[in-house]
């Protein structure tokens, strides 16, 4: 993800606007607003600083600058800007996390992630017998 690279933006939910639902943008969509929902896109999801997002996000690439309360499953990369505060499981490619960035949650990175399961791993009984 290069920092200053143009990207083509569809929709603009700007600062102080809500919404509440489920959010489907063809291309980039920049949120300055307030969300609470589920945003899905084929493009570039920004959460600007202003931005603030209670939803699950799944995207091509994304840009968090501002608070999101939700799991990000992106099929390439995940950025959180210094200014960032994610609480949410994450599913990238890559991931970059600036300095004063805050990240609560897991992460599953590379190139073959899967989406994160909530299920207990089960344990193998060869290793659970006593000694």
């Amino acid at each position: 993800m290069e920092r200053n690279r143009r990207v083509e933006l569809s929709t603009i939910i700007g600062k102080g606007s809500k919404i509440k639902g489920t959010l489907f943008v063809e291309g980039g969509v920049r949120i300055d607003g307030k969300i609470d929902g589920k945003i899905e896109s084929n493009g570039f999801v920004t959460v600007g600083l202003s931005g603030e997002a209670h939803a699950d996000i799944k995207a091509k690439e994304c840009l968090i600058s501002g608070k999101v309360v939700g799991n990000i499953n992106v099929t390439e990369g995940l950025e959180l800007d210094r200014t960032a505060n994610l609480s949410g499981d994450i599913v990238a490619r890559v991931l970059r996390v600036h300095t004063g960035a805050v990240f609560n949650g897991s992460s599953k990175m590379g190139s073959a992630v899967k989406p994160i399961s909530k299920e207990t791993p089960k344990l193998d009984a060869e290793r659970t017998k006593p000694l």
